[in-house]
């Protein structure tokens, strides 16, 4: 199917950047006020609560302290309120009734391996984990358990900015499989992909999104920039698709960028081996909130196991899977192939999407001067395009894709597509205190008028330190004093107890200077546990024919007539 090349997504206006923004900003409202609908019927009419979290940026120069945090948290809460009095007013119009809508809270208290459940069953399991060992594992993933290949962090977790790692838990209570986030070079000939918006080369909004000298190299629905995607691998991401082991690269001129998050490569998993339950964790040294984005919680909403929170952040080009070639299967065996799994989740994804941006939009569209007037064509033209939507094709659920591919916050999302209109209902107002559920006055304060951020600088300090590692990394160096030798030789290396750990080939280093002498130099890495001691730990390189113990800092002779020198130190 060829693909929407247009301005915009759904071609209103002009095709500018505010006319993209504005489509993007009614699709995403609309399925929020679906979610939020489907969400009272499951709670037979009771609220459903999104969360926030408290400010925990790096103290510097744009967050220089507690002061600034709390400023920052109290406009974010008021931002909170007034979208859940906005969305209150359309879902209690909708519903006719002065019940019902959505309310918000914080997100549970960060501790390193904290985690976000999906569904009531991993809550309960969550229960009976010991939190010595979920910090363990939270070391595990986040430090340098191994050496690093081709500048990325080998066979490890994703660590950077939005790093949360998914786990499964097993029937028997045992972690089978771990999963971060990857990303995944889509065009028209991935199977599944459906009818994506890939804009066209000159429209406004790549200029808006990526900046005038950005524009023309990047690939759309990159986070970031073109050198970000870089630091994203050396971070622990893994691209696709591969070839020969190695990243294809991206096309500017046929791809879509899609991000596929943890927790919802997880589920697959647990539905391909039909038991278990999926767990999120947050992980490296920039992400700290225990609550589920609002993307990954609409795919857990549609599969039965609803996050235990989530939060109106940023899920910018947020994807599901829609191949198996960037799954890494756990060792339980199938239930079901693990493309069964993506097709039968992918298809309750597409029939709730479905669900929540008809009913959405209908219910934005029976409250219409709560709408932002900007927003309306956006609108029209949203529900003349759901005419063609039905449960079980993707024309919904990639409307929200693309949504997903214009990167703004969520709630400011909400926040723009709606606005205080005629005839508000009892409580939805601009003074009405949801978090509390209260009203405010000159007396009461409203939570954004009178909170303080509950982190000190120290600890926002420590939240950003990385942890200690479970292992020691070591450099093993050799080299000769002939430019023209070749210093890619084979070594092993035997443990305390006597067994081979680790063997390989060196890494043929370009020639370094020894004063007047140019030397020829090869190099590799290797780990130790902390506990270890590295020099119980014997090497032997190919010609010897014994092991030699390992002496640290030491320069040490080896080869036919001591022909090489080598040292290991520790990296």
């Amino acid at each position: 199917m060829a693909w929407n090349t247009g301005k915009s997504i759904l071609g209103t206006g002009t095709g500018t950047k505010d006319d993209a923004e504005r489509e993007a900003d009614a699709i995403f409202t609309a399925a929020f006020i679906g979610m939020t609908l489907f969400q009272n019927a499951k709670r037979k009419g009771l609220t459903w609560r999104v969360d926030m979290e408290p400010n925990t940026d790096p103290v510097g120069p744009k967050m220089p302290d507690r002061n600034a945090r709390t400023a920052d948290d109290r406009r974010s809460m008021k931002t909170l309120n007034d979208v859940c009095s906005k969305v209150n007013q359309v879902v209690r119009t909708k519903l006719n009734v002065d019940a019902g809508g959505v309310t918000w809270g914080l997100t549970p208290t960060f501790d390193r391996g904290g985690m976000i459940c999906a569904g009531e069953g991993a809550k309960g399991e969550y229960t009976q984990v010991n939190p010595a060992y979920a910090k363990t594992a939270y070391v595990y993933l986040t430090a340098p358990q191994q050496t690093s290949n081709n500048k990325q962090r080998a066979q490890e977790m994703y660590i950077g900015r939005g790093a949360y790692c998914g786990l499964v838990i097993d029937k028997d209570g045992n972690a089978v499989a771990a999963m971060s986030t990857i990303c995944t070079a889509l065009n028209e000939h991935t199977a599944g992909v459906g009818n994506r918006w890939r804009p066209a080369a000159d429209a406004a909004v790549r200029t808006a999104q990526y900046g005038v000298g950005g524009a023309g190299d990047a690939t759309w629905g990159i986070i970031g920039n073109v050198a970000l995607q870089t630091i994203l691998q050396q971070q622990g991401m893994r691209f696709f698709p591969q070839r020969n082991g190695a990243p294809i690269p991206l096309n500017k001129t046929t791809d879509v960028v899609g991000y596929t998050h943890g927790m919802i490569r997880c589920i697959y998993e647990t539905v391909r081996i039909g038991q278990g339950t999926a767990f999120e964790m947050s992980i490296g040294t920039d992400t700290f909130k225990l609550a589920s984005c609002l993307s990954c919680s609409s795919f857990m909403m549609a599969n039965g196991v609803d996050a235990s929170s989530s939060h109106l952040g940023r899920g910018e080009s947020w994807a599901p899977y829609y191949s198996a070639e960037s799954h890494n299967p756990c060792h339980v065996p199938d239930k079901v192939a693990i493309a069964t799994a993506i097709a039968q989740c992918n298809a309750k994804y597409a029939e709730f999407m479905h669900k929540c941006l008809t009913d959405g939009a209908q219910a934005m569209n029976a409250s219409l001067t709560w709408v932002e007037n900007n927003r309306k064509p956006a609108l029209a033209a949203l529900l003349e395009k759901l005419k063609t939507s039905t449960a079980v094709n993707t024309v919904a659920r990639d409307l929200y894709l693309d949504a997903m591919t214009y990167h703004k916050n969520d709630a400011q999302r909400l926040n723009d597509a709606l606005v205080y209109g005629a005839g508000a209902r009892r409580f939805c107002n601009e003074t009405y205190d949801w978090i509390q559920n209260r009203p405010t006055d000159e007396r009461t304060k409203g939570t954004w008028e009178t909170w303080v951020n509950p982190l000190t600088d120290e600890q926002v300090k420590a939240l950003h330190t990385a942890p200690a590692s479970l292992v020691n990394k070591y450099m093993i160096k050799v080299w000769s004093p002939n430019r023209d030798d070749s210093c890619a030789l084979e070594y092993s290396l035997l443990n305390a107890e006597g067994k081979e750990a680790q063997k390989g080939k060196l890494s043929q280093g370009a020639n370094e200077k020894n004063g007047p002498v140019e030397i020829s130099v090869g190099t590799a890495e290797f780990t130790v546990a902390a506990t270890g001691n590295v020099e119980k730990w014997k090497i032997k390189f190919a010609g010897g024919r014994d092991y030699a113990s390992i002496k640290l800092n030491q320069n040490t002779a080896v080869g036919f007539g001591d022909r090489y020198s080598y040292k290991i130190t520790k990296a």
